[in-house]
This record gives C-alpha cells, structure tokens and sequence, in this order.
C-alpha cells in the first residue's frame, strides 16, 4: 500500500474514533512492507494502537528496536512450524530451521532486558479436535497433544531464558508452560512484557477449493470487532480475505465511515447479530463439505465466539480487535 493511502486511512480510523487498534496485515507478511516502521509511528499519532503479527524470519534486533521507538503496542511472532520437523513443511529453500531459530532467539533475548512499552506474545497452534476443525493438519504437523504442545513450549523457554537474567526462574516459567493445553485458547506469562499464547487451529482455507455445503447460520466477529483494507484500498469484510473475495468499496472514493455506514455492509453484520449468515464468502467459510459437519460448525462458531471466548474475558484475557 502507498504510504500516503495509509496515512490517510490510519488518520480518518483514528480521529473518529472508528477504531482502537491497527493491525498492520490482511494475511501478508507485514516485515515485506518497507513503511511498515512509519505506518505504525502514524497509527500511534493518531491514537490507535499498532499490533503487527509475523512469522519472524525477517525479525533483526534493529528493526525490533525501529518498532518499539515508533510506538509499536503489539507484536505476535506466529510459531507455526517451532521445530526442525515441522519447519520443513513450508518448503524454504533460503532459511533453514536452524537459520530461523537462531535469528528469533538472538532477536527476542535482548529483548527480554529492556524496559519498553511493546508486548510480545509468541503463538503456537493447536489442533485438538482434528477431525471436526481441521482435517487435513497432520499434513502440518500441528500439535494435537496436551504434551506435544508443551514439549515445544518447554523447549523455547530454554532457547529464550537460558543464560539470562532469567535463568533462576526457569523453573517456574517452565511450571506456567504445563499449565497449557488445547482446548484452551490461552496465555502463558512469561516476563513482564512477553508470554506464550494458544491458538486454535482452523481450516477455513480448505473450503474454498471445492463444493460446500453452505452455512445459514453461524456468527462471525468480522465487521462488528474488525475489518480489513488491501493494498489497494478495497474494504474486505473479513480478516482472512486477502485477494477481495468480499469487496463492497474502495478508499479514498468512499470514507471509511461512508463504508461502514452502507446498507450492504449493515446488512452482513446485522445477520451476524441474528446469527444468520448472509454473504456468500461467509457461507463458504463457515460451511464444510459434508452436511453434518457443515452443521457442526455452523453451531460451533456461535458457541465459540459467543460463549467460549466470552468465558475467556471474564477471566481477563486481552482481546485483540481492529
């Protein structure tokens, strides 16, 4: 995205208020971005907070310390593939796991010492219920196990403490990790300003490749917690679009607010309220191939979104919305 469209958007979701946080991706890599240090000091300016979400392999100590001077309040380093084995599946021919491991850990354990106002949380997946939500994840390698999950949670504890100020506490930090599991999207405290986190797989890519049977009813957080905009401006309704399959409007013709305000756009979110699923994107999503399991999941985004992650606030975790 042009630096002076997002300086423009940045500044009309801010002044009015449309919203809290920015989040500088749309299923991308925002380390690729070369204004991303710039994008975040202009969120801050315009009192929003900034949260960046990557995989890492572009993480460097100076462009760690580029983002905390610009004001950065978030950073999510996505773990996806946390040992050799599973690094292998995305098929790098210019990194190698060893090569990746070394440049977070020699990032993120300066990092472990300063006293900064960023947060860091390192995310790993999860898998619990690999038939019903992701079929096709052992092809991933994603854990599937109350003890996969921590085995490679106690192993970065060591790769990031050991050798440390830290280094007493280990055992206590390694004591947070066991209380982990899968079924718990939850937060493991680490440091002051770093902790583990869990993430519950989804297959919702999967479902765009062949015949679905789509959902009716089912709930989404898109549009009422989150919205997204593409490099070249288009609005997408979800935050998992990222080639436009739900563009309504286009920046600058249309104000974000303008956009918002639409009776197409009301109409999807008013759906979602009633737990109906409107847009045919949506139906996709939130379907599956087979009836049953179609049905299952229409069901479970209601209980997830509106029941379990509810449950989740009450006990204090941070939400993250855009």
């Amino acid at each position: 995205m042009p630096l002076a469209m997002a300086k423009c958007l940045l500044a009309q979701a801010g002044q009015e208020g449309l919203a809290r946080q920015a989040h500088f991706h749309v299923m991308g890599e925002p380390l690729l971005y070369p204004d991303l240090t710039e994008a975040v000091r202009i969120a801050r300016r315009h009192g929003m907070e900034a949260w960046v979400t990557t995989n890492g392999s572009l993480l460097t100590p100076p462009l760690l310390e580029e983002l905390q001077d610009a004001g950065l309040s978030h950073l999510t380093i996505s773990l996806q593939t946390p040992d050799a084995r599973t690094f292998d599946l995305r098929g790098s021919q210019l990194l190698s796991f060893e090569q990746y491991r070394e440049r977070l850990v020699g990032t993120l354990r300066p990092f472990l010492s300063q006293r900064t106002a960023t947060h860091l949380s390192i995310c790993f997946l999860a898998n619990p219920l690999r038939r019903f939500l992701a079929p096709g994840a052992p092809k991933m390698q994603v854990a599937e196990s109350g003890r996969e999950l921590r085995a490679h949670m106690e192993r970065w504890v060591a790769l990031l403490f050991e050798g440390t100020a830290y280094n007493e506490q280990i055992p206590r930090l390694l004591a947070r990790t066991r209380k982990a599991g899968l079924l718990r999207e939850g937060r493991v405290p680490l440091s002051e300003h770093l902790d583990f986190r869990v993430r519950i797989l989804g297959n919702w890519a999967g479902h765009f490749e062949g015949p679905i049977a789509p959902a009716r009813l089912g709930y989404c957080p898109g549009l009422s917690e989150n919205f997204g905009v593409l490099w070249n401006g288009e609005y997408v309704i979800c935050c998992a679009d990222y080639d436009g399959k739900t563009v309504l409007a286009k920046f600058p013709e249309t104000p974000i607010r303008d956009y918002l305000s639409r009776p197409a756009v009301q109409e999807i979110a008013r759906g979602f309220r009633r737990y109906r699923v409107v847009h045919p994107h949506c139906r996709q999503c939130l379907g599956d191939r087979h009836l049953a399991s179609s049905i299952f999941r229409q069901l479970g985004s209601i209980i997830y979104f509106k029941i379990y992650r509810r449950l989740l606030d009450v006990n204090g975790e941070e939400r993250e919305a855009a």
